[in-house]
């Protein structure tokens, strides 16, 4: 079967080694009008020597072409990035400390690179020049793991009619993470409580199973205390303590949508402050496996931004999906569930349909937004409008409170305790259900 892109891919190294660009073969073909049929054949000397004259600048252009190409192929061969890892945040100009040497003395080139990510992400890469060093400045668009990055190297002259380009695959740990913003200022949207240190044996046993007793018929058989009973031939089972005031265990879920990375963000802020409490579980769309520590989360945060809406949709029967999630957890002895959600009708209603039935867990919803944009008033005077618009400038994709509001409706039963917070500014609004 014919693939043309499969046949793309295997001619593009021999196509970037050709030193042509379209309007450079344009150009060729022009002067070579303009020597062989006018200056040759109706002996026209003013079009023979423009014609040569045109002939002989690409042909200048094309030796500074190859010479810098040259030189920056073998560079590139030896250049690597420091420490064979790179930690970087989505949106933000980050230098990378990948640089290749490149000489001064060639004029009319321009050389740089760029990342090939398999046409899926469009991570903005920069090149600046540091004396006789090329350094790498990247933006990375989308959050991910990878073990490898694919730089574009292109050398082509001042007036684009030569280019020469090749690839190099450098093996690295690459991590991306949503870039927290300003929301290190934001007041922790999610609280849980600490245990007392005196148990109290008139409260209900609803704390963790730190005390024991013996076995009784009936107990289930996964409190039993095996250890115990091979060592002493006892059976023995975990019971809960009797305390004042219990210590909660927190579970957090990144809900995949349109626009999740200031979503994530927010995720990212909770679980690096510990937010979750002492015993805690952390888990996301399209991956199997939850986390119980940091670094474990921040791996599934990263790994969360290759999955999309409709990859989630055609996974949710083979991987852990929310709903089987929070069935989990809540087997697991964990009370709440904090659910960090993009503002995405789609989104949401794919939690309302997963959370249906979730018993005595209680749900906690954080809906993170790059920015809010404020409603039209035409009683506000123009003073206020100019000051809010250059403290507070909103794009046309930025969602209102009331179209938030109008979203969260839709589900009665999870609003009960929704919060929205703003990466721009930091802001956390908790009871705008209630304005």
């Amino acid at each position: 079967m014919f693939k043309p892109l499969a046949w793309f891919q295997w001619l593009r190294p021999v196509v970037g080694l050709f030193p042509f660009t379209k309007t450079g073969i344009a150009f060729i073909a022009l002067f070579g009008v303009a020597v062989w049929l006018y200056g040759i054949r109706r002996m026209d000397f003013v079009a023979l020597a423009a014609g040569f004259a045109g002939a002989l600048t690409i042909f200048v252009l094309l030796v500074c072409a190859l010479t810098c190409a040259s030189f920056l192929f073998f560079a590139s061969r030896r250049a690597v990035t420091a420490g064979g890892s790179l930690d970087l945040s989505t949106n933000l100009p980050q230098s990378t400390g990948y640089h290749v040497r490149c000489p001064l003395w060639i004029p009319c080139v321009v050389a740089g690179w760029s990342w090939e990510n398999a046409g899926r992400v469009n991570d903005i890469v920069s090149v600046a020049r540091d004396k006789n060093r090329l350094v790498e400045t990247v933006t990375p668009a989308r959050r991910r793991i990878a073990d490898r990055v694919a730089r574009r190297f292109y050398v082509r002259d001042i007036f684009g009619l030569t280019e020469i380009s090749w690839r190099r695959t450098e093996t690295i740990n690459l991590r991306v993470l949503p870039d927290r913003g300003m929301l290190t200022q934001m007041p922790p949207p999610v609280g849980m409580a600490d245990g007392d240190d005196v148990p109290d044996p008139w409260a209900a046993p609803s704390g963790d199973r730190v005390d024991m007793r013996p076995y009784v018929p009936g107990d289930p058989l996964r409190t039993v205390l095996w250890k115990i009973y091979a060592r002493s031939g006892r059976m023995m089972v975990r019971i809960p303590e009797r305390s004042v005031s219990e210590r909660r265990k927190g579970c957090g879920y990144l809900v995949i949508g349109n626009g999740d990375d200031a979503a994530s963000a927010v995720a990212r802020i909770v679980v690096e402050r510990g937010l979750l409490g002492d015993d805690w579980r952390f888990g996301s769309d399209g991956v199997a496996n939850y986390a119980s520590e940091t670094d474990e989360a921040l791996e599934i945060i990263a790994v969360s931004g290759d999955v999309d809406s409709v990859g989630r949709a055609k996974n949710h029967r083979e991987v852990s999906g929310l709903g089987s999630f929070i069935a989990k957890m809540r087997s697991d002895g964990f009370q709440s569930c904090v659910l960090f959600l993009p503002p995405d009708p789609a989104s949401w209603d794919y939690v309302s349909r997963q959370t249906a039935g979730v018993g005595s867990m209680r749900i906690q919803v954080v809906i993170g937004v790059e920015g809010l944009r404020l409603e039209h008033d035409s009683a506000q005077g123009l003073t206020r409008r100019a000051a809010d618009w250059f403290l507070r400038p909103a794009t046309g994709s930025d969602p209102t409170l009331e179209e938030i509001k109008h979203m969260v409706s839709s589900a009665p039963g999870l609003c009960k305790d929704v919060k929205v917070a703003e990466r721009r500014i930091g802001n956390l609004h908790r009871n705008f259900l209630l304005w």
